[in-house]
C-alpha cells in the first residue's frame, strides 16, 4: 500500500503501538460522540508526522446520506485527501 486515508477512525487509538507502514492521513469530526477528542489527541501525540484533521462536524460528516453530513467539511476533507494521495500515490492514479 502506497498510502492510506482514514475517515472517523474510531479504533485507531487502540493500535498506537503499531506504527503505520505507509503514509497516513486521518479525518475526524469534532462532535463525533463515538470518537473522543482525547483519542484524537493521543493519535497526534503518538504520530506527530501523521496529518490529523478535525472538522467542526459530527460522525459521518463526509457521507451525504447521514444526518451529520456537512458539505463544507466534506469538500475540505476531499481536497486534502486528493492532495495527500497525489503526493504519495501519484496524480495519474487519482480520479477527481
Amino acid at each position: 500500500m502506497a498510502a492510506a486515508v482514514g475517515y472517523y477512525g474510531g479504533l485507531v487509538a487502540q493500535w498506537l503501538d503499531q506504527p503505520p507502514a505507509a503514509p497516513v492521513m486521518l479525518h475526524f469530526g469534532e462532535h463525533d460522540h463515538g470518537i473522543p477528542l482525547t483519542d484524537v489527541e493521543r493519535i497526534r501525540a503518538a504520530y506527530p508526522n501523521v496529518p490529523v484533521h478535525v472538522y467542526p462536524a459530527g460522525h459521518g460528516f463526509n457521507c451525504d446520506q447521514r444526518k451529520d453530513y456537512d458539505a463544507s467539511c466534506a469538500a475540505l476533507a476531499r481536497q486534502r485527501t486528493l492532495a495527500f494521495l497525489a503526493e504519495h500515490v501519484g496524480r495519474s492514479t487519482i480520479r477527481r
